[in-house]
């Protein structure tokens, strides 16, 4: 493999052409213009920060401003993700209905919307509306700025204000549907028990404001119900409950409010109820804040007390929007990747890769600094999928993350140098851990954490994968089975026999490779930060000493030996991905434990004991070696060394590549994985929802396949009128993980980082210009401008790493 390193191109001073454009802001070419109302909530655009984001559109049928708030941690006594309310807006005179000049823009340098309009006959005058979070008091605020005065009127919309019985459709009990009316809660998808969506408890007019909460009684269906239905009730008190007497809400108010009763209401064919505020008199300038909070309290009138400080904080700071603007600004400072800088094309795949790369970003951005993680399925920015639902629902709902999914939003965070968005992530599984740790001893005997794909905070199995106790259920939890009964058959399922503690649910039931993926992902944070990882260690050790552990303990049980011939662990019964199930020696598996293994034996922090390095040395020399085969004469990644059953479209033969780092461009056995590319056609190759073929054919050198398959999955949604809130593929609307996927390929198109090594460019067509700037380990920042073929600047801070930068490849 022949490779050129390049010493020195940065010149002194010298400022890419994106970043010092003439024209503005480097983000202003990507800001999102609509020159009409909507038609209604389909056509809404996203704005947020912090651990809040809003679903924001004009109704133009009745020219009323609305919109949707969600916050990180609105997790209900079920488990579901709620919206914590719909604000309408609607003006007397109102320049919005029936307008003749309209603008609703959202300017992505500062993190606001932006919207002008202006009307006709007695509505003949220009407004001009900005509506943004605030981060720092996680309120919602909305300026209204009039050529001539004009009123108001807020109503706040909930749809939940009475009890309601998911009742699930017999027809899809009888066909074992699950995209039913509680996907919203997927824990409770087709239970054989009733399950109560309950009203919110704080609906009321609270002297000349509206206060709003939903409560969650002290007895909740989640976690409880999963406690006792997987024999941990002994120790519940043990477990991570952050459901019970969790209470989320808040409070609209304005200076000039006055109560202006209620009403009530249809949309989106779900009935609702409002109450209402009007302004005291029409003036040309008026102030609107939504004050939210989120907390956990025993008594509702401490969390009332809470909100009214937050209240009056938020009426003190105005919603400080210059701080706000400041926080976007130096977000969009850490990164960039601008396709095509000078051709602005609007119709253009190419121009649309650079420009939805960042609109997805700016979406992650706005769930910063949950309480939890951005949701894979949505986000904070779900809103009416179907009709007749109302606007809690979503696919695969609820108050666990599903990791497989997880991951594809949080890896690209290092290479755009978000490294303060990840620890949300990283803290679900810390606080999960005990929850791990207790049900491993429990089941197996032994130690170590074992995590579902599916986690909560409680660190248990979600209720509808472990299995329902109802003979007649096709989810139904078959016979119990001893601990490595001979009666065992992993790629079975529902119905099958089973073993305490393990899922029914065939696609995740030996799914456990998710927490080596998330232990190398807060490693490799490290090797990009130097921040300390020693608040994780515990989470990292036990999920390693699972695997270590679990697999001695099985193969023991089986035939006497706790290691095979060459005293190597022997991974069975284990999945690799959901794809391949009854699985020995699984590829991602045994990537996951090489990869973190190296590290922690590599990392020299006062963290990583010689005891430990010890452990974690010899541990090292029993994982397995890489399961490689042939085909067609041929030398090819296998998936496992041997898999019972295979049923899905994941590719865990491309996990050397990525996210483990195993090959590079700069090794031969790369051939190898073009090998795969070539004759392994088990892979389903498309471009939606989570797939993540463009990430492998970058790291593979493939740069005519990576562009073309970067064009599909960049390609602007036609579905909505945002062109990120793609959707529904598999999960949901807006599908994040679609996005996430895309943004790992295009920045390894561009940049790959293996050990001390910056590869740049090694998957990019040489006929497209493009300028970044992405981070590196060892605290390094790359910025490039590539033009007519050439890199026409080049800087690399610090100074000293310019001697690892790799800028021509020989490839296979």
């Amino acid at each position: 493999m022949m490779f050129r390193t390049l010493c020195v191109l940065a010149v002194a001073g010298l400022m890419t052409g994106a970043a010092a454009s003439e024209n503005g802001f480097w983000t202003d070419r990507y800001d999102i213009e609509w020159t009409s109302p909507s038609q209604n909530v389909s056509g809404n655009m996203p704005v947020g920060a912090g651990d809040m984001a809003c679903n924001v559109w004009v109704e133009k049928a009745t020219g009323d401003l609305m919109f949707y708030i969600q916050r990180s941690g609105s997790f209900t006594e079920i488990g579901e993700h709620i919206k914590l309310g719909r604000i309408r807006i609607t003006l007397a005179p109102n320049p919005l209905k029936d307008c003749t000049d309209f603008s609703q823009k959202l300017i992505l340098k500062d993190g606001y919307i932006a919207i002008r309009a202006k009307g006709k006959d007695e509505a003949d005058f220009e407004i001009r509306i900005n509506l943004w979070v605030d981060q720092l008091t996680h309120s919602v605020n909305v300026t209204i700025d009039a050529d001539q005065p004009v009123s108001y009127r807020a109503a706040y919309e909930n749809w939940r204000t009475e009890d309601k019985s998911l009742v699930e459709n017999p027809e899809n009990i009888e066909k074992g549907k699950i995209g039913t009316i509680r996907f919203g809660a997927f824990s409770y998808v087709l239970a054989p028990f009733e399950v109560i969506k309950l009203k919110d408890e704080g609906f009321k007019h609270d002297g000349d404001s509206i206060l709003f909460y939903h409560r969650n009684p002290a007895e909740t269906m989640s976690p409880n119900f999963g406690i006792k239905q997987q024999g941990l009730e002994q120790y519940k008190d043990q477990l991570t409950n952050v459901i019970k007497h969790r209470t989320m809400g808040g409070k609209l108010f304005a200076e000039d409010a006055l109560s202006d009763g209620a009403g009530e209401g249809r949309y989106y064919k779900t009935d609702f109820k409002s109450l209402i505020l009007k302004s005291r008199s029409p003036v040309k300038n008026h102030h609107i804040f939504v004050a939210t909070h989120i907390a956990q309290r025993d008594d509702v009138e401490d969390w009332v007390s809470e909100l009214q400080a937050s209240c009056e904080k938020v009426f003190e700071t105005k919603g400080s929007f210059a701080k706000n603007k400041d926080w976007w600004q130096k977000f969009w400072d850490r990164s960039r990747i601008v396709v095509s800088p000078d051709q602005k094309d609007e119709k253009s795949p190419i121009w649309q890769m650079g420009k939805n790369y960042n609109l997805m970003r700016y979406q992650l951005g706005g769930n910063a600094y949950g309480e939890f993680p951005t949701k894979f399925n949505g986000g904070n920015l779900t809103f009416d999928d179907r009709p007749g639902y109302d606007p809690d629902w979503r696919r695969w709902g609820g108050d666990f993350f599903t990791g497989q999914n997880q991951r594809l939003l949080y890896w690209p965070m290092l290479k755009s140098g978000d490294f303060d968005m990840m620890p949300p992530q990283f803290d679900l599984y810390r606080k999960a851990l005990p929850g791990a740790m207790i049900r491993v001893k429990d089941a197996f005997g032994h130690g170590g954490a074992a995590f579902s794909e599916n986690t909560d905070a409680s660190g248990i199995h979600i209720p509808f994968c472990y299995g329902w106790d109802d003979p007649t259920s096709k989810y139904r939890r078959g016979e119990a089975i001893p601990f490595c009964s001979p009666e065992l058959r992993a790629y079975m399922g529902h119905g099958s026999p089973v073993e305490k503690g393990v899922m029914c649910n065939p696609s995740v039931a030996w799914y456990y490779h998710l927490q080596l993926e998330f232990a190398y992902m807060i490693m490799e944070r490290y090797r990009y930060t130097g921040e300390s990882f020693e608040q994780y260690m515990p989470l990292i050790r036990e999920s390693l000493k699972f695997y270590d552990e679990h697999y001695q303990v099985r193969k023991k049980n089986r035939d006497g030996s706790p290691l095979d011939e060459n005293g190597k662990l022997v991974i069975y019964p284990s999945q690799a991905c959901e794809a391949y199930k009854g699985v020995k020696n699984p590829v991602d598996a045994i990537c996951g434990l090489r990869a973190c293994l190296d590290l922690l034996i590599e990392i020299d922090e006062p963290y990583l004991s010689p005891k430990d390095k010890a452990y974690f040395r010899s541990f090292l020399d029993r994982v397995p070696e890489l399961p490689f085969d042939e085909l067609e004469g041929h030398r090819v990644m296998s998936p496992a060394e041997d898999a019972e059953l295979y049923n899905s479209s994941e590719a865990p033969q491309w996990y050397p590549l990525f996210p483990y780092n195993r090959f590079s461009l700069l090794d031969d056995e790369m051939q190898t994985f073009h090998n795969t590319w070539k004759y392994d056609t088990s892979m389903r190759r498309t471009h939606g929802g989570w797939n993540q073929i463009g990430i492998f054919l970058a790291r593979m050198g493939m740069t005519e396949e990576a562009l073309e398959y970067h064009k599909k999955k960049f390609a602007d949604d036609t579905r909505h009128r945002f062109p990120t809130f793609w959707g529904p593929n598999y999960d949901g609307i807006p599908d994040h993980n679609h996005g996430g996927a895309g943004m790992i390929g295009l920045q390894e198109m561009l940049m790959q980082c293996f050990g001390d090594s910056i590869l740049v460019l090694p998957a990019w067509p040489k006929d497209i210009d493009v300028d970044f700037k992405l981070h590196a380990p060892k605290q390094t920042v790359v910025e490039v401008t590539f033009k007519l073929g050439k890199i026409q600047s080049l800087k690399v801070s610090p100074k000293e790493r310019e001697q690892d930068v790799i800028t021509e490849f020989q490839r296979p």
